[in-house]
């Protein structure tokens, strides 16, 4: 937490999960939930409003295409330099007013989506190493929401919302980013993260990601 100056503390928290997880929906809807409690908040995400995020949106929606031997790193690379102008540009000034900055998706996106393609364990942890030091100068959440959700239920909502699919949106691939989220703590360590059943109604997992953050988010003072 960070002291703001209005006498609040800014908290960074970040929302997490496979495509369809909900986790643009939750965000907005736990932002709706600190406003009625008269808390400053800021909805923020990834790829971000700036330039760099402008060109990551069009690589994501396919419109871009990069090569293909070296894509994965190439994305970790482009992503880290988004990420830096959204700390300093965004993140950080709200956080230093004693907001609470809510972002969709953040570095994890980075560690899990850039490094599920490699097989070998030794390998991966190399690369998840490597994305890790790319991002050293980006600010750490106070906490991470995961929205866990069965990859078939998301598959289903990512239907329901229609539109063309990104690049990471193929069936088997999102079981495997799944299961990868199940299993962050082993990827990066327990560094604040909640996991949250996401299966549910979108009201219930709304209830479910209140609950969860109440201790870490206070409200405002008197």
């Amino acid at each position: 937490m960070r002291d703001g100056e209005d006498g609040n503390d800014g908290l960074f928290v970040v929302f997490e999960g496979i495509d369809g997880a909900g986790t643009t929906t939750q965000a907005a809807r736990y932002a709706s939930f600190l406003r009625s409690q008269r808390r400053l908040v800021h909805v923020t995400g990834e790829p971000s409003g700036g330039p760099l995020g402008s060109l990551l949106r069009l690589v994501l929606k396919q419109r871009v295409n990069l090569p293909s031997p070296h894509r994965e790193a190439t994305l970790t690379l482009l992503f880290a330099a988004d990420r830096i102008d959204h700390v300093e540009s965004e993140i950080c000034p709200h956080l230093r007013d004693g907001y609470v900055v809510i972002s969709d998706r953040y570095e994890l996106s980075s560690i899990i989506y850039q490094s599920i393609g490699i097989e070998d364990d030794a390998e991966r942890k190399k690369f998840v190493s490597w994305i890790r030091e790319c991002n050293r100068f980006a600010v750490q959440p106070d906490i991470t929401i995961i929205i866990d959700v069965d990859p078939d239920v998301a598959e289903h909502r990512r239907k329901m919302r229609g539109g063309p699919s990104d690049l990471y949106e193929e069936p088997e691939l999102q079981a495997r980013l799944a299961r990868a989220y199940l299993a962050a703590e082993e990827i990066i360590g327990n560094e604040r993260l909640i996991h949250v059943d996401g299966n549910g109604d979108v009201d219930d997992v709304t209830k479910a990601v209140t609950k969860a953050l109440s201790e870490y988010v206070r409200k405002v003072h008197p």
